[in-house]
């Protein structure tokens, strides 16, 4: 076996016609002897630093429900990522008025940004470089430049129920940053709007659950959905799970889950396109779907 097969195989090197016993002995090899990639070595090679951003847009006073709801979509596709050899740098930015010096600093192979407001979102891509893929989470962006990978509600809330019940239930969804996004959630449920409700505070929400306590009740993430169990029949509320955290839910909840499906999709958007930046889908949405309901 030559050394540039080696090589090809621990740097996934695309366009090599390599058997899969030969990439499995190199493989288990490498895992015996505890290899760990250099990455700086790695970086002269390929001209390419290893780095991937994850830029998450955040408000001032977040609800602990909003401070907890990325964290299984980063631990995730961080793991993720790390497995195929890259290290992920994390910023955190003021939504309303985003520093960018610190973006500036860093050259990276790949960037994903979460939860944008419309009119920063060019302002932040503009500190990348012409070929670095940029993948929007829970934005929606009219710019055909940019992939962006949001959950399917529509769906989600049709498996629900809500739209089959309108004015039988009420709504109550997560706040985001980016308005577009909230909009197209609205739009997506076609609910009346005093059964609609963003949750910004608990004590609003308790107000709004307790006008509406005979009528089922639709939650968008677990979080949430774990507080207004708190005031009304947990047996009547439905959570769309967007934060990977069914668990916390009381048990008579029923759920509808993604199962960490937005970060693999995310992660495997990433991987296309660095390998060809040409080599995306060619619809700029991807939706993703719910794995199930319980």
């Amino acid at each position: 076996m030559s050394v540039a097969t080696v090589s090809y195989v621990l740097n996934n090197v695309a366009n090599q016609t390599i058997p899969d016993e030969t990439k499995c002995r190199v493989l288990d090899a490498a895992k015996q002897l505890n290899y760990v990639p250099n990455l700086a070595a790695r970086s002269l090679v390929k001209q390419k630093s290893g780095l991937i951003g994850i830029l998450i847009n955040r408000s001032e006073n977040e609800g602990f429900w909003k401070q907890h709801r990325y964290a299984s979509f980063i631990n995730r596709l961080e793991r993720l990522l790390t497995d195929r050899g890259y290290h992920v740098v994390l910023f955190s930015l003021d939504a309303a008025n985003p520093k960018l010096d610190i973006i500036s600093e860093r050259k990276l192979d790949g960037v994903f940004v979460v939860d944008v407001k419309r009119e920063n979102f060019h302002l932040i891509s503009s500190h990348f470089s012409v070929g670095v893929p940029l993948i929007l989470i829970d934005s929606i962006i009219e710019d055909s430049l940019f992939y962006k990978v949001n959950y399917d509600y529509e769906e989600a809330f049709a498996l629900s129920g809500a739209s089959s019940q309108l004015n039988q239930s009420y709504v109550v969804i997560d706040s985001f940053n980016n308005a577009e996004l909230i909009q197209s959630i609205r739009s997506s449920i076609g609910i009346d709007p005093s059964l609609f409700h963003m949750m910004e505070d608990e004590e609003r929400l308790e107000r709004f659950l307790e006008q509406n306590a005979e009528k089922t009740g639709i939650v968008l993430n677990e979080f949430i959905g774990s507080i207004a169990a708190k005031y009304v029949n947990a047996a009547k509320l439905t959570v769309i799970c967007t934060a990977d955290c069914p668990d916390i839910l009381p048990a008579a909840v029923t759920r509808i889950q993604y199962d960490n499906r937005k970060s693999e999709e995310a992660f495997q958007l990433m991987m296309k396109l660095i390998d060809d930046p040409m080599n995306g889908p060619e619809h700029k949405y991807i939706d993703v779907k719910a794995s199930h309901s319980e």
